[in-house]
Formats: C-alpha cells, sequence, structure tokens
C-alpha cells in the first residue's frame, strides 16, 4: 500500500478540518458558558431575598434576575393584564399580571401565577390594603420571531414588554424589572398559583461537539483511504 495524497484535495481537506475542528471547539465553549450560566441561576434563586432598597430603580435586571425578592405595598386590580397562551404541565392558560404601588413610590409590575382556561376554577383578586409580596426579580422579556405581537386594544398579551405594559396601564413609569410571584399566595385549589422560576436551559453543546469531531475523524478517514492505493503487483 502506498499514500499519495493530492494538492487540491488536501487543501481542501485542511480547509474543512479546521471548520470541523473550530466548530467542535467552539461547542466547547459554549458548553462552559452554559454551565456557569445555570451555577449562578442555581445559586441565585436560593440567595437570601432582596428588599426594593436593594436594587434600586434603574438597575439593570440582569445582575439580579432570578433572586428572592420581598416587597410591601398595593395591588391595583382594576390595571390587571392577561398574558396569554401560557402552558403548565401541558394545561393551557394565562398569567394575570398586576402592578404593585410598593414602598418608596415605584410600581412593580408583579406577575401573580398562572390561571387554567378550561373548567371551572375560582381566581382570587388582588387583595386589597396593603400588602406583602414574595416572589422573584426577572427581567422583561424579549421576543422571538415567532412571538405574535402584542395588542393592547384587545388585551391580547403574548410577552413581558416594560413600555407597552406601563402604557396599557395608565402608568408613566414602572420598574425595570417584574416580579414573578412566589407559591403559596392563593389558597390551596385557587388561582392565580405563583411559581418557582425555570432556571434550566438546553444544554446539548457536549452532543454537537461530539458530531462535529466525529465528521472531523471521518473525513480525515475518507481522506487516507481515498489517497492509499495498492502498490503494483501486490497480493489481492
Amino acid at each position: 500500500m502506498i499514500f499519495r495524497p493530492t494538492l487540491w484535495a488536501t487543501v481542501a481537506t485542511a480547509i474543512v478540518l479546521a471548520v470541523l475542528l473550530g466548530l467542535g471547539t467552539w461547542q466547547l465553549d459554549r458548553l462552559v458558558w452554559k454551565q456557569q450560566v445555570l451555577e449562578m441561576r442555581a445559586q441565585r434563586i436560593i440567595a437570601p431575598a432582596l428588599a426594593l432598597a436593594d436594587i434600586g430603580g434603574d438597575a439593570e435586571p440582569g445582575i439580579y434576575e432570578y433572586r428572592p425578592i420581598r416587597l410591601t405595598g398595593r395591588f391595583d386590580g382594576s390595571r390587571s393584564l392577561k398574558l396569554i397562551s401560557r402552558t403548565r404541565a401541558g394545561r393551557v392558560g394565562y398569567h394575570v399580571v398586576t402592578p404593585l404601588a410598593a414602598d418608596g413610590g415605584v410600581t412593580v409590575m408583579v406577575d401573580r401565577g398562572w390561571v387554567p382556561v378550561e373548567g371551572k376554577v375560582d381566581v382570587v383578586a388582588a387583595p386589597p390594603g396593603l400588602v406583602s409580596v414574595e416572589g422573584y426579580v426577572r427581567a422583561f422579556e424579549t421576543p422571538g420571531p415567532f412571538t405574535p405581537d402584542n395588542n393592547p386594544e384587545t388585551g391580547d398579551w403574548f410577552y413581558f414588554d416594560r413600555a407597552e405594559m406601563a402604557a396599557a396601564a395608565g402608568l408613566d413609569t414602572v420598574a425595570p424589572f417584574y416580579v414573578q410571584q412566589a407559591p403559596g399566595a392563593a389558597p390551596p385549589g385557587l388561582y392565580p398559583a405563583g411559581g418557582v422560576p425555570n432556571i434550566a436551559l438546553r444544554n446539548p453543546h457536549l452532543q454537537y461537539a461530539l458530531t462535529w469531531y466525529a465528521l472531523a475523524v471521518a473525513l480525515l478517514v475518507i481522506y487516507v483511504v481515498f489517497h492509499t492505493r495498492r502498490r503494483v503487483g501486490e497480493d489481492e
């Protein structure tokens, strides 16, 4: 057997091989980054609860997202909004979002929880008077390419938008984050049902990296086999 590589096949293989190895390494970098994000979220969600004064009115919400928070203020149930097309455990429903005039003069949008659309359910109104709200700091959402536009005129809200929600509720301004209310605010069997944020992230980067590296190995094998010829007179 003799190995006789050709110029152009070698150049093309080297380029494609570099691309495949680069993609595999990039996926490994993404894997490390994703693991760091997951660890950060896991640490934040069990951290001590913040007060509104700990965050400040102009803080970047990403710095505190998923941290527990405890607020005191008054709900304005007349300005509640419904965030539709939200599922839980395979059931379709909506979330009730109500402004809370918190101590310190800051209005915070509070996601009071999920309500199913099918069946007869009892929905508890926002409690009157001074209340204490326990929940989690959440950043307002950036819609994906397939997320429908919000329609304030019809009350169809598909994602959390700070400016649009504030305008629809007749508020001059709201905090740069919203609060996802923790479970237990409504009595058992009643709604809205609060929840703990889902801190999980899809993390297939190791599989992707192995796929790119496997393709690189396969390319090398094909390259070697293609350029290996039997010697003249060599036994079959």
